[in-house]
């Protein structure tokens, strides 16, 4: 299975893609959102784990506009923990 991790953190993206190379899946690492949507409009996975932080925009808003009609299942990930971060 191939899958699309979209993380601009380098520790919490180096963590993610060992462990899931460890299970034997392949992951795809983008870092920002300009650089996703050039990846999708070439390339199809099976999953993507989206960062809702993003250094050049916002994960919910690069689902909506690029993730969503391509109907590709999508785990939303954050490093945030306090309720009102959440939008």
């Amino acid at each position: 299975m191939q899958i699309l991790l979209v993380e601009d953190n380098e520790m919490v993206a180096k963590g993610l893609i060992y462990s899931l190379e460890q299970k034997g899946y392949e992951i795809i690492h983008k870092m920002n959102v300009k650089s996703t949507i050039e990846f999708l409009e070439e390339q199809k996975v099976q999953l993507v784990i989206l960062d809702i932080s993003l250094p050049d925009g916002n994960g919910f808003n690069l689902y909506q506009e690029a993730i969503k009609q391509k109907e590709i299942p999508i785990i939303f990930l954050t490093a945030k923990d306090e309720e009102d971060d959440i939008v």
